[in-house]
């Protein structure tokens, strides 16, 4: 790993302790000398620096976004070009990446790719928020994996008082030494940037040496204007003698994994009828029917007296969560006073898998504002089920969907991009995507996608080699139509808690064959094992489903960790990969309230046959 060392000062010494006591004096000068009351959040000053990341212009601070927040943006300044995406991924982490385009370095890879070019990838981590004894102390890692042409090593502390937040740090590797600045919220549209940036161009790696001359001057002033809610623009000038610019979007992704309020809003009183004064035939088909007119699918309602269940299927909510809770009440509006248990239960492809159950008072305080959400997150009783619904016992009253067979159809926008192909950098395919998607029993259900491109401009120089398992996918995301999927998928439950699943078909546009898996969950739910493997054709480009002769199959155990709270996933692979490389696989995603699914995935395999382990 490049770091502090390999970064030598201009004196040719190594980096002293002297200057190590010299930082740590100035952070205890920087602490006691702030000692006015600050807003101890990181807004408004959690805005993006040139390369993504929360920062001025070129340093780095200890602001990160908000959780779940993520932006995009470009910024600009001679010869340097940054394409920026970063992310609150959890509180206090955040992750950016970015393409750094050299205009003034040749690629070497011809006239179609351009200049220079680089992706680089940085975390940070808030340690301590600001608080109204302690500023804001977060750690940084850029560049952290690939090339790492770009990569440094930060710590940085921030102290607002507004409407000034002030930043000092210190760092290695390109960062090498300390830095700092000052943000200026002189309205709230505008602000004023200033920083002491220490990056020494000229010891840039020579692949991405743009500065060669090096910066005339270290301090880098600007401004930031908010355009419009959630879009900044800047322009700066930097090095003493570089006019740059910088525009970048963010917006929230999901909200709380619990809402704050209902939706809808409960406005009337429920209905608390004790049971005795009502028809309970009536009542359950009430229920169902207002179920159903809530958008969900193959709704079965019952009672015993003691407690009221309705099961459905979602597909009307991108948050399962909302689906429960609109569910809930719709069940609490018609309870009657002398029931215990509310309970929705819901199903995957007409398989009861979980069921959320609540006292209808603590539902009903919890809505009226009269019990807070951490409390109620206790009151909430939530298991898997074993088995379908209890209607067969003596004693329930039910009404159901009576459809055995339903079909759902859409249509969706579908956009392929083609990245770093010697022929060209940036290259896509525009479209629509028709599908169909059919429930026909229990467990089972069929999925029919087809592809309508209406632009493409997708083409390689490369050639790929006749054995090609993926790097050949330029040639099925031209313009010809031709089906995405045609495939039927089965599930059943081989017990309480693990389930198998058989899949037959066009699989994806580039492969047709069978698959399975078997998973077990584990535990309280969180944790799931099992193992998958697929044998599959390889489809003929250009067609729309003949097939070729060119097999392979694949072979990986699985495992499975969801994260309470913030609905993260942590997944390992390990086994036999489609190419024939052995391997791991592991991938981190979290999915957002507004059924956004964000993640990211590393591998290390034996790819023997190419450059070993990759």
């Amino acid at each position: 790993m490049k770091g502090l060392c390999q970064y030598e000062p201009d004196n040719g010494a190594s980096f002293t302790l002297m200057r190590v006591l010299q930082f740590i004096s100035l952070l205890f000068l920087f602490q006691i000398s702030l000692t006015a009351p600050a807003f101890c959040w990181d807004k408004p000053f959690n805005n993006a620096a040139n390369w993504g990341g929360t920062g001025l212009m070129e340093i780095p601070t200890a602001r990160v976004l908000e959780n779940g927040v993520i932006r995009f943006g470009y910024a600009q300044s001679n010869p340097f070009r940054w394409y920026t995406g970063a992310m609150g991924l959890f509180p206090g982490l955040e992750f950016s990446g970015r393409y750094t385009d050299i205009a003034n370095i040749p690629s070497g890879l011809g006239s179609g790719f351009g200049s220079f070019k680089d992706k680089a990838f940085d975390l940070k981590y808030q340690i301590f928020p600001e608080s109204k004894r302690f500023p804001a102390l977060a750690i940084g890692l850029n560049d952290i994996i690939g090339t790492k042409l770009f990569e440094a090593q930060y710590i940085a502390l921030n102290r607002q008082i507004f409407p000034f937040d002030f930043t000092i740090g210190i760092g290695c590797g390109r960062l090498k030494g300390p830095f700092g600045g000052i943000e200026w919220a002189l309205t709230e549209r505008f602000h004023f940037l200033a920083e002491y940036n220490p990056i020494k161009y000229e010891k840039d790696e020579p692949p991405v040496r743009g500065v060669p001359e090096g910066a005339k001057s270290p301090v880098n002033v600007g401004m930031r204007m908010k355009v419009l809610p959630g879009l900044d623009v800047g322009v700066s000038y930097q090095r003493g003698d570089t006019l740059s610019f910088m525009v970048h979007l963010q917006t929230k992704l999901g909200e709380p994994i619990i809402p704050k309020k209902p939706d809808p809003p409960l406005r009337v009183s429920v209905d608390r009828r004790p049971l005795p004064e009502r028809d309970v035939k009536v009542m359950v088909e009430k229920i169902h029917e207002a179920i159903h007119e809530a958008g969900f699918k193959d709704v079965l309602v019952y009672t015993n007296g003691i407690g009221l269940t309705a099961e459905f299927e979602n597909d009307k909510y991108l948050s399962n969560q909302k689906a429960v809770g609109r569910g809930l009440r719709i069940l609490l509006f018609h309870s009657p006073g002398e029931m215990k248990k509310l309970t929705v239960i819901l199903k995957r492809r007409r398989m009861a898998i979980l069921s959320i159950s609540v006292k209808p008072d603590h539902l009903e305080k919890y809505l009226l504002g009269k019990i807070p959400e951490k409390i109620f997150r206790k009151l909430i009783e939530v298991k898997t089920v074993s088995a379908g619904s209890e209607t067969e016992q003596e004693g329930f009253v039910e009404a159901g969907d009576k459809e055995k067979v339903n079909f759902q159809f859409g249509i969706k926008p579908d956009i392929d991009f083609y990245l770093n192909d010697p022929s060209g950098v940036f290259k896509f395919r525009a479209g629509i995507q028709p599908f169909m998607i059919t429930s026909l029993w229990e467990g089972a259900s069929g999925l029919a996608s087809y592809n309508i491109p209406f632009y493409s401009n997708i083409s390689s120089s490369n050639i790929p080699p006749e054995d090609a398992v993926r790097s050949d996918s330029f040639l099925y995301l031209g313009r010809d139509y031709s089906f995405d999927r045609l495939m039927l998928d089965q599930t059943v439950r081989l017990s309480e808690r693990t389930f198998g699943r058989l899949s037959g078909g066009y699989l994806e546009y580039m492969y047709a064959g069978v698959g399975g898996e078997i998973l077990t969950f584990l535990g309280e739910g969180n944790l799931a094992l099992g193992i998958e493997g697929d044998w599959v054709r390889k489809r003929e480009p250009g067609t729309q489903l003949a097939l070729m002769d060119f097999d392979s199959y694949t072979l990986l155990g699985n495992a499975y960790y969801t994260i309470s709270g913030i609905d993260m996933t942590l997944h390992a692979q390990y086994g036999r990969f489609l190419a024939g490389d052995i391997g791991w696989r592991f991938e981190v995603s979290r999915k957002y309230n507004t059924g956004a699914i964000l993640g990211f995935w590393y591998s290390y395999t034996d790819t023997d046959d190419l450059t070993g382990f990759n």
